[in-house]
């Protein structure tokens, strides 16, 4: 049921057999799903169940002809393999004949036709094998074919060489998860699922071990290798030589949308969005019970510098996009016109911090101001990496074991002589890479430390370092300004302040100002002119060094799928102008892979006036909720957010609004249906 609570559904699946032995899962007829052998303790409790897809077995009755012939054999344990490179899976059973059967028939083969029955095949074994209580199969000899280790009674060993199983072609698939930085995957990435296509042929696996065997047949090669580990991100590799190994990449599944501008060129990344709503996020355990993300819809502002969105046929354009395995519900958007003069500079402050949200301020900077000196907690002089916002970034970071989440470091600064100052605010510019679903249960169910905020800390009168600020938060996502205000932090005339955290964040610019205020600004808000729902596919990523973040590149774009789906009742494609006028739980429903393209008329703000600058802030209002397997409700588009609930998932007794104009809304909207199957099916679908 995830979230650590199981339950009993032996009888809803069919699954009520007794005096079992044992039990083994494979694909055996290659339709994708993984399907049970139940060794009976006697002759005729031996069952294949097929797995029909829908959370049930049926028994296959056609094979039981194969296992009538097993008499009194007690099975006491199984094992699928490919004996022939065929692509098929045979099965062979261990154990003893009962009631004074011949002691010589401790292992029976039997062989896949290839249309998913079987056959006895035991003759193709030697007629020595006494009674065998385990049977495992590998390839020992490294020849390309799976040999059988056997267990006996007695606990002795022997060896069975598979001789011409290797006349047909194969490919050994080994995972190898990062050792460092992400506890996402094991090493061997146990319990994650291979698909290999090649041709006509598909098969699946699950990682039970190291090495995983697939027979081709006379194939020459795969086509694809398609792994899902085991949090749920999916990773492809083409045409795969044999032998292969697949080395995962660390990669973002799931963080938020993102916002492309036009820059009178072509659509340039602008930022990413909808960062401060994490619905169903899981942040740990308190008393037995789940603690999850706050439910407020992310209100939240983001800086546009004026030379990145040009005016194109008097229009702004801007493309909302959604392209990792999370679903956004995007409830209002509106585009802030900000002139000021050339003199100062704006800031809006990215830093996120749990609600109540701060009231939404610009910061308006006349001066920046270099602190005198900057080091790490070895000593190291970082000066020269945040001094200008040029992407050389802070960068000495001890990866631990999770994603985003590394040895605690500190960043000392010291602002220099501030004794006349009233007021002080110190701009913190980088980037977060940041944890996920999957990494916050595995931080909880373990000794290692958790996230630990940045807080700021000052020295005090015996040169101690005090916490004065136990939160200042962290950026929000890709490449943010934080807004700490220093104003009556310091507790000495030392002006050095620490900043402490284990957040695997990279700092590229900091700089402080003196009384910094609001004024000298002209502002218009516009509202959109067009909004159009639509499929695109999925931008390329790029990282300008190993300590950047990864940025998309809009025009370079892959559109087939990437993910598998949240299913649910989306938003239909099309004109969805409406939804985004206001906040009122009346949303676009966006799945992986599409964009909202937004228009705002850019003839309703007046000239510029000489010696003043434009700059843009771009609103947005809505949820996110991330497809990662550890996600509360996170493999389904429902339960829908609205504002004013009291937790997500809900609390008991709350369900979401249903007042006549919302369920209309639902009805009008919200009728595009996606499912799964999609992803599931692409690998299976005959090549025509």
């Amino acid at each position: 049921m995830r979230q650590g609570y199981f339950r009993d559904i032996s009888e809803h699946t069919g699954l009520t057999n007794t005096g079992s032995g044992s039990v083994v899962a494979g694909d055996y007829n290659n339709d994708g799903h993984l399907d049970l052998f139940i060794t009976g303790l006697t002759g005729e409790n031996h069952s294949l169940m097929r797995n029909q897809g829908d959370g049930t077995f049926q028994r296959d009755d056609e094979s039981d002809k194969a296992f009538s012939q097993m008499g009194d054999f007690s099975g006491l344990d199984a094992t699928f393999f490919d004996a022939d490179n065929d692509g098929f899976l045979d099965l062979v059973i261990a154990g003893a004949a009962q009631n004074g059967g011949n002691r010589y028939s401790g292992l029976w083969l039997l062989y896949n036709n290839g249309e998913g029955k079987y056959r006895n095949a035991t003759e193709l074994l030697p007629n020595n094998i006494t009674a065998t209580t385990q049977v495992e199969a590998v390839d020992y000899d490294n020849d390309g074919d799976l040999d059988l280790v056997l267990v006996g009674l007695q606990g002795k060993l022997r060896l069975l060489r598979n001789d011409g199983g290797n006349v047909n072609n194969y490919l050994i698939v080994q995972l190898s998860g990062l050792r460092t930085g992400s506890s996402k995957n094991n090493f061997f990435g146990i319990g994650s699922k291979v698909e290999v296509k090649s041709g006509d042929l598909y098969q699946m696996r699950v990682m039970t071990d190291p090495v995983a065997h697939f027979g081709l047949g006379n194939r020459d090669k795969a086509d694809v290798v398609r792994v899902l580990w085991t949090n749920g991100v999916p990773q492809n590799r083409f045409h795969p030589e044999r032998n292969q190994t697949i080395v995962e990449t660390q990669i973002l599944k799931g963080s938020c949308p993102w916002l492309f501008v036009w820059n009178g060129d072509e659509y340039e990344f602008a930022t990413d969005v909808l960062w401060a709503s994490a619905l169903g996020m899981p942040l740990g355990i308190m008393s037995g019970e789940p603690v999850y993300a706050f439910p407020n819809s992310a209100s939240e502002y983001f800086k546009i510098p004026g030379e990145k969105l040009i005016p194109q046929n008097e229009q702004y354009l801007l493309q909302f996009t959604t392209e990792l395995w999370e679903t956004p519900y995007l409830d209002r958007v509106k585009l802030l016109v900000v002139d000021h003069p050339d003199s100062i500079d704006i800031v809006v402050d990215g830093t996120f911090i749990p609600p109540p949200f701060p009231p939404f301020r610009i910061y308006t900077v006349a001066e920046k101001r270099q602190p005198l000196s900057a080091h790490d907690d070895w000593g190291n002089n970082v000066l020269g990496k945040i001094l200008h916002a040029d992407g050389n970034y802070v960068s000495n970071l001890t990866p631990s074991t999770y994603q985003g989440v590394t040895e605690t470091h500190d960043l000392i600064l010291d602002l220099g002589e501030m004794s006349s100052v009233d007021s002080v605010h110190l701009f913190l510019y980088g980037w977060l890479f940041p944890t996920d679903a999957s990494i916050n249960v595995n931080m909880s169910q373990s000794s290692a430390a958790g996230s630990i905020f940045p807080y700021l800390q000052v020295p005090d009168k015996d040169g101690k370092w005090k916490t004065v600020i136990e939160n200042i938060g962290f950026p929000k996502g890709k490449n943010k300004t934080m807004v700490v205000d220093l104003t009556g932090c310091f507790l000495t005339n030392d002006y050095r302040l620490r900043i402490r955290t284990n957040m695997q964040i990279y700092w590229d610019q900091i700089y402080y100002a003196i009384n910094v205020s609001s004024g000298s600004l002209s502002i218009a808000e516009l509202y959109p002119l067009s909004a159009d729902l639509h499929y695109r596919g999925f931008s390329k990523l790029t990282k300008a060094t190993p300590y950047s973040p990864s940025i998309p590149d809009y025009h370079s774009v892959y559109t087939g799928p990437k993910w598998r789906d949240l299913t649910g009742a989306y938003t239909r494609y099309g004109d969805v102008l409406s939804l985004l006028k206001e906040s009122d739980s009346k949303y676009v429903i966006m799945n992986a892979g599409e964009e909202i393209s937004i228009t705002f008329d850019a003839t309703s703000t007046k000239k510029l006036q000489k010696g003043w600058s434009r700059d843009f802030i771009f609103y947005n209002d809505g949820w996110l909720k991330d497809g990662d397997l550890n996600t509360a409700q996170g493999q389904t588009v429902h339960p829908l957010p609205f504002h004013g609930m009291r937790s997500y998932p809900y609390s008991p007794g709350e369900t979401y609004p249903e007042d006549e104009e919302l369920i209309t809304y639902i009805k009008t909207y919200n009728t595009r249906f996606v499912t799964t199957d999609s992803f599931r099916a692409l690998l299976r679908t005959p090549v025509k």
